[in-house]
């Protein structure tokens, strides 16, 4: 694999972590400045000094409070994630007798790489699109819709198989599931907030608990999803290049996603969670090269990922 991708999958990688190590710093950070004013009744200094002792002792308990609800979250998302990302999907197992072809494929594939053949599953949909779920290549499932494996020839659909794979060795299902519960803490946090402000019977309390909300509310729709999306059209570029280095075809990877393109929509796929682990994102939408529709979208566009491609 050529040294600028291995680079590129270090530096996104580098860019996930600081993005994990820094959600709980700022979350932490912005909640304490807040508590610290909130509680200060003059410009004194030291009463600075007072309030920003009872802020972090509250920040402290807030947190506290928090930890055993993130530990369970995660350790549902850990291991169910599967489940509940298929029931979405409405994806459902074929065994080798069913679609023999499509298993030769993905299994010869794999056993050039002395890799474990995955599961397969499918999606009985007559879009074009296919998704792959898992931390590692040991024990890994791949997605297709019904439509991609008519619709695609032989070296197109080992081109998606491939692109996929990408997805799992440079460890992107397993960050989408890290991001899907930081996001679920960011939402249940504020809706906790906004609801005990408007029952406490303690005025200041009151007061602070929505400027917490808002700070949260800003970090969830905004902040958190921005960084969130960008790295992941970032992944969409380095798995596309990882299938052209594995299959050393890009013209199939080009051609099987001009194909995609003619209708990558899955109606039973309603989460942007699902969305962004797809090949291309399976949301009906008005097509747009605007920046600000580029800035949210979990995919580049195939144009761009077709450019990218033909100058690799």
């Amino acid at each position: 694999m050529p040294k600028w991708i291995y680079s590129s999958i270090h530096q996104n990688r580098f860019r996930s972590l600081c993005l994990l190590i820094l959600f709980p710093v700022l979350l932490f950070l912005i909640t304490n400045i807040i508590l610290t004013f909130s509680f200060m009744d003059s410009s004194e200094w030291i009463y600075f000094l007072q309030s920003r002792k009872m802020a972090l002792y509250e920040t402290n308990n807030i947190f506290l409070l928090l930890w055993p609800i993130i530990v369970i979250w995660w350790v549902v998302s850990f291991f169910f994630h599967r489940q509940i990302i298929f029931k979405f999907a409405w994806a459902k197992p074929i065994t080798r007798k069913e679609n023999p072809e499509i298993y030769n494929i993905v299994e010869n594939l794999c056993i050039s790489k002395w890799l474990a053949t995955p599961k397969i599953w499918i999606i009985e949909d007559d879009s074009l699109n296919a998704f792959a779920t898992w931390w590692n290549v040991k024990n890994w499932w791949i997605v297709f819709s019904r439509w991609i494996l008519n619709k695609l020839n032989k070296s197109e659909i080992e081109a998606v198989a491939w692109h996929e794979l990408t997805h799992i060795l440079n460890k992107d299902s397993l960050m989408m599931i890290i991001i899907v519960v930081f996001v679920w803490i960011i939402g249940t946090l504020g809706q906790v907030l906004i609801r005990y402000s408007g029952r406490s019977r303690n005025e200041k309390w009151g007061n602070i608990l929505p400027l917490i909300w808002l700070w949260l509310l800003l970090l969830w729709y905004l902040i958190y999803p921005l960084i969130r999306l960008a790295l992941s059209r970032k992944r969409e570029y380095l798995a596309d290049a990882g299938s052209v280095e594995l299959t050393k075809d890009k013209y199939a990877m080009i051609s099987a996603l001009q194909k995609i393109s003619e209708n990558p929509v899955i109606e039973s796929i309603q989460k942007d969670t699902v969305a962004a682990m797809c090949i291309e994102n399976p949301f009906s939408k008005a097509k747009s090269t605007s920046f600000f529709s580029k800035l949210l979208s979990t995919h580049p566009s195939i144009e761009d990922r077709i450019k990218m491609l033909s100058s690799y």
